[in-house]
């Protein structure tokens, strides 16, 4: 794979989080109480992750250190998504 196409499967991956976040904060906003602080810390952490993982796969221009990168952000991300975000931000909040 060329850095363009890590170029444009991060980019894929960044509209997929801002689409998802933008769903789960609107979901909170018409929700009866609000949007609270840990929702917020949540949805934005999601994006520092994204640019420090998007930042650590060029750092070098090896393949192999690009794919892995690029799987362990999917990974991570996933998990965050999907609850352990909230988990962090509701104990640190």
């Amino acid at each position: 794979m060329s850095k363009k196409a890590f170029h444009i499967y991060n980019i894929i991956i960044f509209l997929l989080l801002l689409a998802f976040n933008t769903l789960a904060l609107f979901g909170a906003v018409i929700s009866e109480g609000g949007v609270y602080s840990y929702i917020w810390l949540t949805t934005g952490l999601s994006f520092v992750f994204w640019v420090i993982c998007y930042i650590v796969q060029f750092l070098r221009s090896d393949k192999a250190w690009r794919i892995s990168w690029f799987i362990i952000m999917l990974v991570l991300l996933f998990f965050w998504q999907t609850g352990l975000g909230a988990s962090v931000s509701k104990m640190i909040v």
